[in-house]
């Protein structure tokens, strides 16, 4: 009895801390944080651009950067934060894709803008990763990117 009212105890404690803050999926800014933002141009484009160069600071303080990590947050062409920031903004007003984190979004909208995949395959893949990865008891493995190159469909 005392088992089971401590494993009562503990799952109810996990679910009040993961629901503690529902603007994050594994620490990581998701959809509902996004939604809350001002949504002129420039604070979500400002957003943006400290992701994308916190990326560029962590590639410089690695020995290797895998090539895959590289060209995850590429663009082609004219692209602009403002672009993006419109497609995130557009990924996110369809509820399902809420709970992905922002980082993941955007690689996946840019992967769209540079003719790599489908808006309808990338954002079906992470979901279904999301959903396989969250079931699993550690996510130290999480990696998004494999998930946006094998997207495309066949």
């Amino acid at each position: 009895m005392f088992r089971l009212i401590c494993s009562v105890l503990l799952l109810g404690s996990s679910l009040l801390i993961a629901a503690k803050n529902p603007d994050e999926t594994w620490e990581m800014k998701n959809g509902r944080f996004w939604n809350d933002l001002p949504s002129d141009d420039s604070t979500r484009s400002i957003f943006l651009v400290g992701m994308l160069d916190g990326w560029h600071l962590r590639g410089f303080t690695e020995a290797t950067i895998k090539g895959k990590v590289i060209l995850a947050f590429n663009s082609g062409g004219d692209f602009t934060t403002n672009d993006l920031a419109d497609m995130v903004s557009s990924v996110y007003a369809e509820t399902e894709n809420i709970a992905l984190p922002i980082g993941w979004v955007a690689m996946g909208c840019l992967a769209v803008q540079r003719g790599e995949t489908t808006r309808a395959a990338v954002f079906l893949a992470l979901r279904k990763y999301l959903g396989d990865v969250s079931n699993k008891k550690g996510f130290l493995d999480i990696d998004p990117i494999e998930v946006i190159i094998k997207s495309l469909p066949k």
